[in-house]
């Protein structure tokens, strides 16, 4: 069992104490593998959810928690839960507990609503540097490959673009996170892969994403927008991600919004592909930031994709994206 999701759950059961409403509350937490129920009993009543944990709940992802087969019996219980998400479970009546004390239960004797209190942090160790920016960018590299983690931290560091102090300080997080271990033969293997791999796609949305974006562009015509498929992209310097990248592994969606990961600069991007640029556009560029390709060469890694369609937040992308982790991510992670 993650302990993590563990600490999760004791942190934000625990803050529940301090208020008069939960005085006497007994509560008892059950787990099975990866399936986890918390009992609380509380004012004579007994209530009973399978719990889902987040570090971190933002509104992108609750299309696809939203769409779990008996979500009405589940609790949220989450480190910090963005105030449009908790707007949007409270509508749909689903009972969540964030580590600060805020808690929604619905239940038809029992209706508890708090939303005042602050956000705290879960614990104070020093585990962010996995998921600061140059982190999120070596990490993704260890979850396409783990081969990765057989080199030398200077070669990981060549590998990555990235500083030998920084790699030291990334894989020292990981290890504190749990998500990396020794094996008996000394070598470094990944621990939780899945929920690693979560992790990462809640952070890369908001922490990475914003900082490798080179700019918005359109087709200088519409012919090409209707047909850019036929936009032949530079052999592993500039590939498809989100939409585009969703239809070509999939053959799911009809892409609106188009996505491309490039080492192209813009004037390049804009004499090579047609491009204009314009704020209200409908392609988004972004810097390519890893040096490992083991898919297609001109779609960006299935988990990249992956990440961009679940972000986004749409029910058509989202149902592409399920079809991705089926179809490629599931025997990874």
């Amino acid at each position: 069992m993650n302990e993590e999701k563990l600490k999760i759950i004791y942190v934000a059961l625990d803050s529940l104490d301090s208020n008069p409403l939960f005085k006497g509350m007994w509560k008892y937490v059950v787990h099975t593998g990866e399936r986890i129920e918390i009992s609380l009993y509380i004012r004579d009543m007994t209530l009973k959810y399978v719990v889902e944990t987040r570090a971190e709940l933002r509104e992108q992802q609750l299309p696809k928690l939203l769409s779990v087969t008996g979500i009405k019996e589940t609790i949220i219980i989450a480190g910090k839960i963005s105030a449009t998400a908790k707007e949007q479970l409270v509508t749909n009546g689903i009972a969540y507990i964030e580590s600060n004390g805020n808690v929604f239960i619905p239940k038809k004797d029992l209706y508890i609503w708090i939303d005042s209190n602050k956000q705290r942090p879960i614990a104070k160790e020093n585990t962010g540097r996995a998921f600061t920016k140059t982190g999120l960018k070596v990490v993704f590299h260890f979850l396409m490959n783990e081969a990765f983690l057989d080199m030398s931290y200077r070669q990981i560091a060549r590998e990555t673009n990235t500083s030998l102090g920084n790699i030291t300080n990334i894989i020292n997080a990981l290890k504190q996170l749990n998500f990396l271990e020794i094996t008996p033969d000394g070598k470094l293997r990944l621990r939780q892969k899945r929920l690693l791999a979560e992790r990462w796609i809640e952070q890369y949305e908001h922490r990475l994403k914003p900082a490798i974006e080179i700019g918005t562009f359109r087709f200088e015509s519409e012919d090409d927008y209707r047909n850019w498929k036929r936009t032949q992209l530079e052999n592993k310097k500039s590939m498809w991600g989100g939409e585009p990248g969703g239809h070509l592994l999939t053959g799911m969606l009809k892409p609106t919004q188009l996505t491309i990961y490039s080492l192209e600069n813009r004037h390049d991007l804009m004499k090579n592909y047609r491009l204009v640029r314009d704020e209200k556009g409908y392609i988004k560029v972004f810097r390519k930031f890893w040096t490992y390709d083991d898919y297609r060469t001109n779609v960006a890694p299935p988990l990249l994709v992956y990440a961009d369609l679940l972000n986004s937040g749409l029910q058509g992308n989202i149902e592409a994206a399920e079809r991705i982790f089926d179809d490629v991510l599931k025997n990874r992670f």
